[in-house]
Parts: structure tokens; sequence; C-alpha cells
């Protein structure tokens, strides 16, 4: 009954907030009554929702175009955009400012179980239209649009730049100097998908592990509500206390230790290696390299796009690209031989078994950019490059001697 209603709720406050899209103003003059919140959303559980969301609430209940309770959101697009996925991937897809009616923004995370926090901006009447003049700017066709960037340009960074830029003052930014980089700081939202924890780190890269300054902290929207919480104005707060707009009850995902990457891959690695030992079959040796050079080869061409052929931040270098050599694939066919190429085996093998192990060290010395669950992933592409080339010069002194 209560989901019901809630999604009645829902439906009935997406048709007021298309309304609210197509009436809005590209000029609204506030009365002295106005207010302006910045909205802080917690992480959920999906991908898109793990890092927070942040977004701007003007409210005048005394305007003369009616009761105006707007919420104006950085981090929407379109997926109406002509080549879509291929913008997705090569991080050129433009982003945009939309808004909505109060009441719908709060309806959504409800319903997707999400806590939405409001700190009121202490503004005068001066300084608070000159932020909603801003906002209205930027929200005019020609200028919503942007090129999204996860770390310096997003829906948090966006209201932390124009609450910035729009105060008639200068801003104080009291932010703690905590000594943390940009992977520092993912990894706090990402520790609760350890899966996802381990997929970003490896397709990221080493620019991750640059320091970051107080000022980027707030590209994170918790760190923008800290961020906002210790700013001042010629020594007055910035904001007021934070208040809870939306309460859920805890929802902390547990992870079981037995379903986290690093026990699954110790696993799967030491009974594929003892099986191995133990059977000392060819057939089972090239059963479990065939499929592992296959999916190496294919991350690591996943890592060069991503690193060299993207606008998407910190992806390269990436020192996974060690184990996921793209190379791999070429060696793949040659997998299906009983006799592998010579070249193969004198050449690459020797060579990929040389990079790993420099890589082992350097991985201990490289985190937290390379994940320590792809050292066991080091371990078995060692022990199968090692396997392939004894068991195919064995091959052939057999033959020689016959």
């Amino acid at each position: 009954m209560k989901k019901s209603l809630l999604v009645t709720m829902f439906t009935v406050c997406s048709i007021a907030s298309t309304l609210v899209a197509r009436s809005i103003q590209s000029e609204l003059t506030l009365t002295k009554n106005a207010r302006i919140y910045v909205l802080t959303c917690s992480s959920g559980a999906e991908l898109y929702s793990v890092f927070g969301h942040s977004a701007v609430r003007i409210v005048d209940r005394d305007n003369v175009l009616g009761v105006v309770d707007y919420v104006f959101n950085w981090g929407t697009f379109d997926f109406g955009t002509e080549h879509f996925y291929l913008k997705y991937a090569q991080g050129l897809l433009p982003y945009q400012l939309s808004v909505s009616s109060y009441e719908y923004f709060l309806n959504s995370y409800m319903l997707d179980n999400r806590a939405v926090f409001s700190q009121e901006l202490h503004l005068d009447p001066f300084d608070r239209q000159k932020l909603a003049d801003a906002i209205l700017e930027n929200y005019k066709p020609e200028n919503r649009t942007y090129l999204y960037n996860f770390l310096f340009d997003n829906c948090s960074s966006r209201i932390r730049d124009i609450i910035n830029n729009s105060h008639s003052e200068t801003i104080v930014w009291n932010g703690p100097e905590l000594d943390k980089s940009f992977w520092n700081l993912l990894d706090e939202c990402l520790m609760r998908l350890p899966w996802v924890k381990w997929g970003i780190h490896t397709i990221l890269g080493q620019g991750g592990t640059q320091k970051a300054t107080p000022y980027q902290y707030m590209f994170l929207p918790d760190y923008l509500m800290a961020g906002l919480s210790t700013a001042t104005v010629e020594g007055l707060p910035l904001v007021g206390d934070i208040t809870t707009v939306v309460k859920v009850e805890n929802d902390e995902i547990n992870h079981h230790w037995y379903f986290s990457p690093f026990f699954v891959f110790t696993l799967v690695v030491l009974i594929l290696i003892g099986s191995m030992q133990t059977f000392k079959s060819e057939k089972l040796l090239r059963s479990v390299a065939i499929p592992m050079f296959l999916i190496s080869g294919l991350l690591g061409c996943l890592m060069v796009f991503l690193g060299y052929f993207t606008q998407h931040p910190i992806t390269a270098p990436n020192l996974n690209l060690i184990w996921a050599n793209p190379v791999n694939l070429a060696v793949l066919p040659f997998l299906f031989r009983k006799k592998i190429s010579k070249v193969v085996t004198k050449y690459y093998f020797k060579f990929y078994i040389a990079i790993l192990l420099i890589g082992i060290p350097i991985w201990f010395t490289s985190m937290p950019a390379t994940p320590i669950e792809s050292l066991l992933i080091i371990v078995l592409m060692l022990y199968l490059s090692i396997k392939l080339g004894i068991e195919n010069f064995q091959w052939i002194l057999m033959h020689r001697t016959k």
C-alpha cells in the first residue's frame, strides 16, 4: 500500500516537474523572503549513485509568479543524444543542468531509499538574487550543457563554483587539509561495493594518486556539504546547520568476506594452480590459459582506449597493463595449436614473464591505484606463461630427438 502510494505520488510529481521545466523563466526576481539551499543526497546501492549527489533549491513563496520551489540539478543527461554510447565511452557525453519541482526531487530519493540533507545559504537579498541570476543564466538552452568530468567538473563542483563566483564577497573555505589523493577520496565511497572498487581501480590509472586540495575534495557531495559547513564570509558562516529532509533506515550493504574479490581470486588461483600442478595436463593448462589471455588482452585494449583515446580523467598511465597486455590477443591463436610458435615461446613469453616479475614489487609501491587483488592475477599469468614456455620447449626437444 505504501509503495503504491509512493509510485502514484512519483507519477504525479513527474508531470508537475515537466510543467516546471517548461514554465521556468529566464529571469526570476526574488522577494526578500526567498531562500536558497544546497541539497546533499546520500549514496545509493547502484554504480551511478554510489558517490551521492548535490543540487540547489530556490524557494520563494511570495513571488509574483506564484509559489517558486525549484531544484536545479547539474547531473542529468539525455539518452536521446546522438551516438550516446560512443560519446559515453569517450568521455564526451554532454551533461546538462535540469530543473524540477522540489516535491518531485524528494519523492525520487524517497523511492530510492536515499537520505537528503539541506543547508540554507546565508545570503543577503543582493547576493541571493545574484546567485539565482547566475543559475538561470546557466539554465538557458545555449548554456545548460557541459562536458562532464567526474573529478573536476560535476554536479557538486559546479555548485561549489557558482556559489564561489557569484558571491560579492570572498568566501573563505576552511576545510582541513587531510593529505588525501583522489584515489583515497574515491575509495571512501567505493568501500560499499568491493567488486565495483576493484573494477574501477583496474580500468583507471595512476593519475588519481595526485594529492587533492581541500577545495578539490568538494567534487564529492559529502565533502561539499562539509566544506560549506566550515566556509565563512567576513568571519560569518556561509550556511546554516545541516537539516535532515529525508531520513532513511540504515542502508549499509553487508558484504561477506568470502564474496570479496581478494578471497575469490585467492581461492580460484590456488585451485587452478593446484590442479595444473597435480594433473600436469597440457589440455587443462591451455583450457585455463586461453580464457585468461583472452580476458587480459581485451581488458588491456579497453585500458589503452580509455587512457589514450578518451577525455576521461586519471585513466593513464595504467599499471594494470602489466598483466592486461593487449598483445595477449595476438598470442591467443597460437595457444590453439599443438606446437606454439618458437617466436612466441622464445621472445614473447620471456618478455611477458620479465614484465610480470618486475610488476610484483611495483604493485606494492603503487597502491591504492593498483588493486591488491590483481596481484593474484599476476601470479596466475606468471605461472601460465612459465608453464606454456616450458611445455612447448619440452615438446620441441622431444621431436628433435626423434
